[in-house]
């Protein structure tokens, strides 16, 4: 249908002023670049490799076959538009689509659509925690886990919004509050269910329901044998589908292991990594190790293993050198099985970026791991705040922290995340703001208390930042970037015999366990020993600590950035490019 130029000039002004285009940058030169080529004839040029080029900024080099950033990117696109149309713009004048497959724009009259509507709405869905109605209470990780599996193969359903695991868990006790489920989960549908498992016997109910009304959108049972799991996973999954009269994008769910047991093992492991606590995730990761020995070619338990390294070497349970390592072995080893794997992919892109610093090669993960499956939080988060907020790409970071936060809306530590990039683009205030929502949702969640902390530090407010790390320090327990924030607070403070307590206290923790290098950096900061700052930073850079990879950006590092010392420091990490926030 043709329309006057003007007409869809203005509508695409419309679009670019909406809530959900304003603070998306990317998004909207995507938008009016397409429309402008299409408005100008050139529909036909609109390819992939040219929007590459011309949006992403990609080199000459650029080949989509292998950096699949168009493709991401125009799936996010879409959705943004027909969340737009389902919202502010469901009366405007002409509608603006991008059609799947194609990158040059369609317009046409209001109503129009390109998919089916969805029903109850356009929020998303909450898959809760079924209830374990077997006579073991210690079956829980047994539902738990079926849960969160269920969770992930709705995820791979095109169009459909999942809210992760870690929200919908805390209104476990909930199940039959629609009305809170809906407003803090902004979910239009709830699945909700049990499972009963006698020995081989096992039953599975499910019900759909329409937060709104209460109204039963779809319910079923399944009587199987174990081993038959599987299979049921995925009959679950395409009922949802056909009640939501949707299309399966892709096969839902992982092919399924050849062994029960390990599958067992696997379940188990999840449940207890999703507790993200040290001894929680030593237990998962003997967990998975179990379920690879059983089953040397289970993808999904590599990838398991590998986010569970991983996640032990960001907490300091252990040194990068033997944590990361074996994550890294674990991750190339699910990629093996199956590449298509979006946890194995995201879970190496993390270690490419903190670990490795191999930043391009990270990245080409990252979007492949959007790419599979778009609803992976993980993902999202990950790819935003341990790689693009390091390399100064702040609001492209925070784009993907939002992806991640609509699907995720309770995640603690999400949102902390999201507090910490505006730490580092110096808005302070704007980052006390996320941080007071963390405590909000958890008020034991000692990282609430040490972010505020940081912030009131690099504000200059001393006796508020120690008051606040000493919260979260008995909160915490005996975490040693605690202990450094607050030696590099004292010493900023001028009270420099609190602050060589500090490191007496960490070069005394060292002799029993692992402390990066950067934790005594911070407090000769503090101290403003900048050649002992220096010192360790280098040591850090030999052992590869996790912490290292925020140097370019982070604020607390502001003083040193004139110093040749440091600036090798960033070219040695592969961040010479970075450029951190004005101070």
């Amino acid at each position: 249908m043709n329309f006057p130029a003007a007409a869809v000039r203005g509508q695409l002004d419309r679009i670019l002023s909406s809530a959900g285009f304003a603070n998306s940058e990317r998004m909207s030169r995507f938008l009016r670049f397409v429309v402008e080529q299409a408005l100008a004839g050139r529909g036909s040029e609109l390819k992939e490799y040219l929007v590459g080029v011309e949006v992403f900024d990609r080199g000459e080099g650029y080949d989509p076959r292998v950096d699949p950033i168009v493709r991401v990117e125009a799936r996010r696109l879409r959705s943004k538009l027909s969340a737009y149309y389902e919202s502010e713009g469901a009366a405007d004048p002409v509608r603006i689509d991008l059609p799947t497959g194609r990158y040059c724009p369609r317009f046409s009259r209001p109503g129009a659509r390109t998919s089916h509507p969805v029903p109850g709405g356009s929020g998303a869905m909450a898959v809760l925690p079924f209830v374990n109605l077997s006579s073991e209470p210690d079956n829980d990780y047994f539902s738990d886990g079926l849960t969160q599996e269920l969770i992930h193969a709705l995820t791979k359903v095109e169009g459909l919004r999942v809210v992760a695991w870690n929200s919908a868990v805390q209104l476990k006790s909930e199940a039959h509050d629609f009305r809170r489920i809906r407003e803090h989960l902004n979910a239009s549908r709830v699945l909700t269910g049990s499972v009963r498992r006698a020995g081989g016997q096992l039953r599975i109910t499910a019900q759909l329901i329409e937060t709104a009304t209460g109204v039963y959108i779809w319910s079923e049972s399944y009587d199987r044998q174990m081993e038959d799991l599987f299979a049921v996973q995925g009959e679950i999954s395409r009922a949802i589908v056909r009640a939501l009269r949707m299309k399966l994008a892709a096969q839902a769910g992982a092919a399924a292991p050849s062994n029960l047991e390990a599958y067992n093992l696997y379940l188990r492991g999840r449940y207890y990594a999703s507790r993200r606590t040290t001894e929680g995730l030593d237990r998962s990761t003997r967990c998975f190790a179990e379920a690879v020995r059983l089953d040397p070619d289970f993808a999904l338990g590599y990838a398991g293993l590998a986010d569970s390294y991983t996640l032990l070497a960001e907490y300091g349970a252990g040194a990068p050198v033997e944590m990361v390592v074996k994550a890294l072995a674990a991750a190339r080893r699910a990629l093996e099985i199956d590449p298509t794997l979006a946890e194995a992919n995201s879970s190496l892109g993390c270690i490419l970026s903190v670990y490795e610093w191999q930043w391009r090669e990270a990245e080409r993960h990252f979007l492949r791991a959007i790419e599979l499956n778009p609803g992976y939080v993980t993902a999202h988060h990950w790819y935003g705040s341990d790689h693009l907020a390091f390399l100064g790409r702040f609001d492209q970071a925070m784009e993907e922290l939002e992806v991640a936060r609509q699907l995720d809306p309770l995640s603690a530590i999400l949102i902390e995340n999201c507090g910490m990039v505006h730490m580092m683009k110096g808005q302070f205030d704007r980052a006390m703001d996320e941080y007071r929502k963390v405590l909000d949702l958890d008020p034991y969640f000692y990282k609430g208390y040490t972010a505020m902390g940081r912030v009131r530090a690099l504000q200059g407010r001393y006796d508020e930042a120690v008051e606040l790390l000493e919260k979260g320090w008995s909160l915490g327990g005996e975490v040693p970037s605690i202990i450094s924030a607050l030696g590099q607070v004292h010493g900023a403070a001028g009270r420099a015999e609190e602050a060589r307590a500090c490191l007496a206290r960490l070069e005394q923790m060292s002799r029993r366990r692992y402390v990066p290098s950067t934790c005594f950096a911070i407090v000769y900061l503090g101290l403003g020993e900048s050649s002992r700052v220096l010192d360790h930073l280098e040591m850090a850079c030999e052992r590869h600590d996790i912490p290292l990879a925020s140097i370019g950006v982070h604020p607390i590092y502001q003083p040193l950035r004139g110093h040749p010392r440091f600036q090798q420091l960033l070219r040695r990490v592969g961040l010479a490019g970075v450029t951190a926030a004005a101070p």
